[in-house]
């Protein structure tokens, strides 16, 4: 953990603002919780882009969730998501000093979010309007794969995905996914364990929006052109590459 009077923050990233003066005042517990949360959130994933400066925070949000209740930590946890999952568009590299920062303060957020998984869903459900969808995405980035995280956050509400054929290069931008009819590309699959771990959340969060759309995601893309086929997260990976 970087300490705040260390001159790197000066030199960090983010996308407005100064971090560190947002740390501290979270640290310090000065004005409103939520609202400080919301400026740091969005400091560090305006338009779902990846800034250094959330390597350095992130071990300062997990030491703070030491010292906050229950519905704060789901707060904080809902609202640091999309800058965990941004950086899978980078893949920092395990030799950097950020890479390190990263994973010291992702590995205990982590913690904080299976023990809310497991203690506390009943306040996950009560999260004011898109929260609790939104608590889900962000703990699908803590404990599973970034990257599928990162396109729930940037295909939301998920009625439209793109995909890109690796045989061809067959490319269907908005590929239809409103389910007012099957997929016309795409087969439901069997899900996997993280496929099956979303699910089950998503089921005691008594989501409609996302549920029906997982064996969909979880399923088999195949092209109109030359036929091969694969699953639809590699093809949308593919696709969100060239794009």
């Amino acid at each position: 953990m970087i300490d705040l009077n260390d001159p790197i923050w000066s030199a960090i990233r983010s996308a407005g603002g100064c971090v560190d003066q947002q740390l501290r005042r979270l640290l310090a517990g000065e004005g409103d919780f939520r609202e400080n949360m919301d400026e740091l959130a969005e400091n560090l994933a305006h338009q779902l882009s990846w800034y250094d400066a959330t390597a350095y925070v992130l071990p300062h949000l997990a030491r703070l969730c030491e010292t906050l209740k229950a519905e704060d930590k789901l707060y904080l946890v809902a609202q640091i998501g999309p800058a965990v999952a941004a950086e899978s568009q980078v893949s920092l590299s395990p030799d950097t000093q950020a890479y390190q920062e990263f994973h010291e303060g992702l590995a205990p957020l982590a913690q904080v979010a299976r023990e809310l998984l497991e203690h506390h869903t009943d306040q996950i459900k009560a999260l004011p309007k898109d929260l609790p969808l939104f608590f889900s995405n962000s703990a699908l980035a803590l404990l599973w794969d970034q990257k599928h995280a990162y396109y729930l956050y940037l295909f939301a509400p998920w009625d439209e995905f793109p995909a890109l054929c690796p045989e061809c290069d067959w490319y269907e931008e908005c590929m239809d996914f409103s389910l007012e009819e099957e997929p016309e590309f795409v087969t439901p699959g069997e899900l996997d364990e993280e496929g099956v771990w979303l699910q089950k959340l998503l089921i005691e969060l008594g989501d409609q929006i996302l549920l029906p759309r997982l064996p969909y995601l979880y399923g088999t893309c195949t092209c109109p052109e030359c036929g091969a086929s694969g699953p639809l997260w590699e093809w949308i990976d593919r696709a969100f590459e060239e794009d």
